[in-house]
């Protein structure tokens, strides 16, 4: 019976070791352990198919977990075997001490000793056999083989024997736990098992978050302070690290996922808005200076923006939901604020911007401008953007662009005005030579030549008027030289003409002025014809009119036709000569003119 509970309890130390490589090694359904006990001391050797890559130290270390979880009273040489189906000698070994575990600490100490390469000795080759005993035991003092499930001499004295028997004493309550490691998927050391907190008891860790997460909504409210609530960060924070240190096979594991998930979210919840309030205290910093910069604008507009983003996303359902919408009000009127004077400064910055733009438009039609409707159109552009770069205000950050740009296009409107000007002054010198040279020849054609030379000289003084610059210029180089020349014909011509016509005016005149009673004398120049009417005959003007008002209408109707006569003689005098006649009674009061018709 005692060999026979022996061989159970390697039987059942077999089956943890081999379960516990099966859930923490990929590959570890195809591992086989079996256990053994010889010269006192405990060895394990763990087999796996040859097509299998494990490794070594991996799996000594699993075996090594679940060694020290079970050794509690005393300390234990154990040593580890690796090998290969098929052969009988193992390929690593490593050789360990299990120290015991004290009641107050749930904590081991492990002395390993140096990892063995297992050299092809005949000493290592007769302790193993790879027949249909996993593990069989044998030594050069033993005639037979050993056997660990059949002959285990003396098990309860030894110390190997002991370490088992620790463990057979907690077989029922592994037994009873063995099913829910399972189910979590961890294995972990039986010791630690029976002390873990939280297993079956009542879980404190877990009550003090439930009560945390229950003022949540309290807490929430409090908040005055970015202190504050990185403060019931922290205890967020705590109370998830107290229940992550708690067993996954504990019975209340569903309830603490739930709890330390919802602890975690409110803390993630904290985090964004922290990093909200941060932003939004930057940006309420800088605001508090007055900037027409755009770039700080900007860089404002973008902090706002940072502590919007993060409140956005705060859950409904969070417990810090209405602190967010509170803050986030707050947060959209100073991005709105910012928006407001982005917009009105970026406004002269378009307009910097479209002044720009017109004036290489400007640069353009003045580069090619050669008629004056052209330089014209230059010159209006670039006075749309003078009045532009001038219409930007000193408050705005363009204005120190604008100074630059008024200085540097105020010299070229100046240049292309003063271009156009004399274009246009040359353009109407030309007009005007071309017109006069037209009336002069005119003239020359009615034998007026003295009108003729008066043009003459008109077209000549404009024609010499047109700059070198001028794009008539080398028209009016040839024109200048003929006018010259019809000007000294026409001179000459007029120089011979004048003694007639004055003589033939002259005669004409006192013709005119000649009767029983002198009507007028006169006077002869270039320009005027000067007639005055004599005292004698002014008398007999009025005295005839006196008589007609005294009933002598027949005098009254010959002085009426003799004014009649003389006034019609004079004007085709005056239209003869070309020359204006002016009219003055006896006391040089002018009375008539007349301007000959062919002026």
């Amino acid at each position: 019976m005692k060999a026979t509970a022996q061989l159970e309890d390697l039987e059942f130390l077999s089956q943890i070791l081999q379960q516990h490589l099966c859930q923490n090694i990929s590959s570890g359904e195809i591992f086989a352990v079996k256990c053994a006990v010889k010269n006192d001391q405990l060895m394990i050797l763990t087999q796996h198919p040859k097509s299998v890559t494990t490794d070594t130290q991996e799996v000594f270390g699993l075996l090594r977990e679940v060694l020290e979880s079970l050794s509690v009273y005393q300390t234990q040489k154990v040593q580890l075997y690796l090998r290969q189906t098929g052969e009988k000698l193992p390929y690593a070994k490593k050789d360990l001490i299990i120290h015991a575990q004290s009641p107050e600490k749930n904590q081991n100490s492990l002395a390993i000793a140096e990892d063995l390469d297992i050299p092809k000795s005949t000493q290592t080759s007769a302790m193993f056999d790879s027949s249909s005993s996993l593990l069989n035991i044998t030594g050069d003092t033993v005639a037979e083989k050993f056997d660990p499930f059949t002959e285990i001499p003396n098990f309860r004295d030894s110390q190997a024997s002991k370490f088992i028997f620790e463990f057979k004493n907690n077989l029922n309550l592994a037994i009873f736990l063995l099913m829910g490691l399972l189910a979590a998927g961890i294995f972990g050391g039986i010791g630690y098992l029976l002390m873990s907190p939280c297993v079956f008891t009542t879980c404190q860790e877990l009550q003090t978050a439930k009560s945390l997460e229950g003022r949540l909504q309290e807490l929430a409210g409090d908040i005055n302070s970015e202190v504050y609530l990185q403060q019931l960060q922290k205890q967020l924070d705590q109370n998830v690290a107290s229940l992550q240190k708690l067993p996954t096979w504990s019975l209340h594991q569903q309830e603490i996922s739930q709890v330390k998930a919802n602890l975690i979210s409110e803390s993630e919840q904290i985090t964004q808005i922290n990093q909200a309030l941060a932003a939004a205290t930057t940006a309420v910093k800088q605001s508090r200076s007055l900037t027409t910069n755009i770039e700080e604008l900007k860089v404002r507009q973008q902090l706002w923006r940072k502590a919007i983003a993060p409140l956005e996303t705060t859950r409904p359902d969070s417990k810090l939901y209405n602190f967010a919408q509170s803050k986030l009000s707050i947060y959209r009127s100073g991005l709105r604020a910012v928006n407001v004077q982005l917009l009105a400064q970026g406004k002269w910055q378009q307009k910097i911007n479209d002044s720009q733009a017109v004036a290489k438009t400007a640069m353009q039609r003045e580069s090619t401008a050669k008629t004056l409707p052209e330089l014209q159109q230059a010159q209006a552009t670039w006075q749309v953007v003078i009045n532009a770069l001038t219409g930007i205000p000193q408050t705005s950050p363009a204005y120190s662009e604008a100074q630059k740009l008024l200085a540097e296009y105020r010299p070229k409107l100046t240049a292309i005005r003063d271009r156009t000007v004399k274009l246009e002054r040359s353009t109407k010198n030309f007009a005007q030579a071309v017109t006069a040279a037209k009336l002069a020849e005119q003239y020359q054609q009615q034998n007026q030549w003295q009108q003729a030379a008066n043009n003459w000289q008109q077209a000549l003084n404009a024609v010499r008027q047109v700059p070198v610059e001028s794009p008539f210029y080398n028209q009016a180089l040839p024109l200048a030289e003929a006018y010259s020349v019809a000007l000294k014909e026409a001179e000459t011509k007029s120089q011979t003409n004048i003694g007639i016509n004055v003589d033939t005016t002259r005669t004409d005149l006192e013709k005119t002025c000649m009767g029983m009673i002198r009507v007028c004398n006169f006077t002869v120049d270039s320009r005027f014809i000067n007639v005055r009417i004599t005292p004698e005959y002014e008398q007999t003007l009025q005295s005839n009119v006196t008589d007609a008002s005294q009933g002598e209408q027949n005098d009254l109707t010959d002085v009426t036709k003799h004014l009649e006569t003389l006034q019609n003689a004079l004007e085709v005098i005056g239209d003869n000569a070309n020359l204006a006649v002016l009219v003055f009674d006896a006391q040089g009061q002018q009375i008539f003119t007349h301007i000959p018709r062919r002026s």
